[in-house]
């Protein structure tokens, strides 16, 4: 439980210092002290601008902030966005403001959104809490692991990738830390475990691989969407395909682990159940549950992908693109890439990890580690 509580200390930590950055960039400095910024509030009144009217309609709202002063935010009319089925502000509200000089003198200042992080907060102590109350123990580490894999995105490859290195090779290098993490932390040390990471990471340099060269021969730029636009123009030096591959690695990552995990630990009970299981005859039995775990798999990674991507469908649906012709778009090009490449790494990651796990298991040779076979998946 050691480990346990230094990893939750560290990411309590980090958690914490993002907090503070965040709180501290949304409670922007006083009007009085910037041109333009943003503030933090609750409103405490709010005033339609036509009497007995509806705020959606635009209106006045006395806000009060963090350090306890009241100012007074024009609330936009709801139709300004051109969106009119959301419920507008109402009283009790935590919300953003942005000030600007206003033409006559002064300030302008705006209510633009509303503050979500506490709702955010509520739904990761519920994913704590039901993760912790089903699988005990292994939730709490599964928990950690997770919160460890996205520190590792935000604080090494994401800032790495700005700073101009190979997105490459910075993912391939954080790809290591969360298998790591997803691996040995949340499922034990063992030998098991051990195959399922070496196998794991045989598929990722296939995928990336792979993905690499599809996007050559696609003519894939990386540029073919308003993020990408703005990182060219914001941040020169960031390799835009680099980066396409690296969001490609780490979205296939979770599928990949788990079912390495499963096919590592399926091979090991067979040859611990039979020493006399040949590694042909491991292999074979182990692929029987592989072709099961593929099928369910390869379905909820393509679903994952077009789920995301359900905005661009609708969209390319109102412009009437037809397959064709939306299929030659690069935005839509690189979501087939990222579905098809991911799909075919977690396809072969089965047969190699379950090779490698019927070489090094056949015979039984190697020496069960305390609670290793308990640790596994049973499909």
């Amino acid at each position: 439980m050691s480990v346990v509580r230094c990893v939750l200390f560290a990411i309590v930590t980090l958690a914490c210092a993002v907090l503070a950055g965040v709180g501290t960039s949304a409670h922007a400095q006083p009007p009085t002290q910037q041109d333009v910024g943003y503030l933090e509030g609750r409103i405490l009144e709010l005033t339609p601008s036509q009497p007995g009217g509806d705020i959606a309609a635009g209106g006045t709202a006395t806000v009060r902030l963090s350090d306890g002063s009241q100012v007074t935010a024009t609330v936009p009319p709801a139709e300004m966005f051109g969106v009119t089925e959301i419920e507008p502000f109402a009283v009790g509200d935590r919300v953003e403001l942005y000030f600007s000089p206003a033409p006559g003198g002064g300030r302008d200042i705006v209510v633009v959104d509303w503050i979500r992080r506490p709702t955010l907060l509520w739904l990761t102590g519920l994913f704590l809490l039901v993760s912790v109350a089903v699988a005990r123990l292994k939730g709490l580490r599964a928990f950690v692991a997770t919160g460890a894999s996205l520190a590792i995105v935000i604080t090494f490859i994401v800032p790495r990738i700005l700073d101009g290195w190979n997105p490459m090779v910075v993912s391939m290098v954080g790809a290591g830390g969360i298998l790591i993490l997803a691996i040995y932390f949340v499922h034990g040390l063992n030998w098991s475990t051990s195959a399922a990471l070496i196998g794991t990471f045989a598929a990722v340099v296939v995928t990336m691989l792979l993905g690499a060269a599809s996007m050559q021969v696609a003519h894939l730029t990386g540029l073919g969407s308003e993020e990408a636009m703005m990182i060219t123009l914001n941040a020169g030096q960031v390799n835009m395909r680099g980066l396409l591959l690296a969001g490609l690695l780490v979205g296939a990552l979770g599928a990949l682990t788990d079912t390495t995990i499963v096919q590592a630990s399926v091979v090991r009970e067979l040859a611990h159940v039979d020493p006399n299981l040949s590694w042909r005859e491991l292999y074979s039995a182990g692929m029987r549950v592989g072709h099961d775990h593929i099928g369910s798999l390869v379905n909820t990674l393509v679903l994952a992908y077009v789920g995301a991507g359900l905005p661009l469908l609708v969209v390319l649906s109102l412009g009437e693109f037809t397959i064709a012709r939306a299929l030659n778009i690069e935005l839509v090009a690189v979501e087939v890439v990222h579905t098809l490449v991911g799909s075919i790494g977690l396809i072969l990651s089965v047969p190699i990890t379950t090779a490698l796990a019927a070489v090094m298991f056949s015979g039984d040779k190697l020496k069960l580690r305390h609670g290793e076979l308990e640790h596994g998946h049973s499909h």
